[in-house]
């Protein structure tokens, strides 16, 4: 990966989703660091924008040339989600 490409994309991916959504983000962390690139990429996408989807694709294949791997970041959120316990199923239609 070229980190100036990486850089010059993020920034570009920076100021769509600053305009179209009013979403702020930090280009130089999206540039490095893995984790937080799909948490954007994630974003972007969600927003079904054609020029956001557009970038987004182009910005993950400098980042991510083999694919992003789905099921690595949410391997631990899913051992973290079945040890707490479950919220009880009834209503009671007012407050204590």
């Amino acid at each position: 990966m070229g980190s100036s490409e990486a850089l010059a994309l993020a920034a570009h991916l920076h100021v769509l989703l600053r305009r179209k959504i009013g979403r702020v983000t930090d280009t130089e962390w999206m540039a490095q660091n893995a984790d937080y690139a799909k948490e954007v990429l994630r974003v972007a996408r969600a927003e079904n924008d054609a020029d956001l989807n557009q970038w987004a694709d182009r910005f993950e294949a400098v980042m991510f040339p083999g694919g992003i791997d789905k099921g690595a970041g949410e391997g631990g959120k899913d051992k973290g989600a079945s040890a707490k316990p479950a919220a009880p199923a009834s209503y009671l239609g007012r407050l204590r």
